[in-house]
């Protein structure tokens, strides 16, 4: 059992250091989107691989777009990395 779960931990622990390095990359990317282009954006907070905007309505389509582009874009993978977005008035709707 415990030769199991050392073989469990050798194999997740690279899989899980990547999927936190590749979110601080996307956390990166959208400091930098929200600098450049949206200034009354704000990133409010992050658990685990999902990130939170407050986002004022009226551009919350477009950001949508532009940040769900950029966080699938800051790594290069042999398979897509896909970014789910979703929209709605406060983090218990989406």
């Amino acid at each position: 059992m415990l030769r199991n779960q050392a073989d469990r931990m050798a194999v997740n622990m690279p899989i899980q250091g990547l999927a936190a390095d590749i979110i601080k990359l996307a956390m990166i990317a959208a400091d930098k989107l929200i600098r450049e282009k949206y200034r009354e954006v704000r990133m409010v907070l992050q658990i685990h691989d999902e990130l939170l905007f407050e986002v004022p309505e009226p551009q919350s389509e477009k950001f949508a777009r532009d940040i769900k582009a950029e966080m699938e874009g800051v790594f290069s993978m042999s398979v897509p990395l896909i970014a789910d977005v979703k929209i709605g008035d406060n983090w218990g709707e989406v």
